[in-house]
């Protein structure tokens, strides 16, 4: 990756699994949009 470009990344979210714990959150979007520590 271009050291140029990893000053503008804000986070890198890795997700895998079915993600079943999160089935209330997860209905009605996928794993990686559900939001954590602020708003969607």
């Amino acid at each position: 990756m271009n050291v140029l470009l990893l000053r503008d990344v804000a986070a890198v979210l890795l997700a895998g699994g079915a993600g079943e714990r999160l089935y209330p959150l997860t209905r009605d979007r996928a794993k990686p949009a559900v939001s954590f520590g602020g708003p969607y």
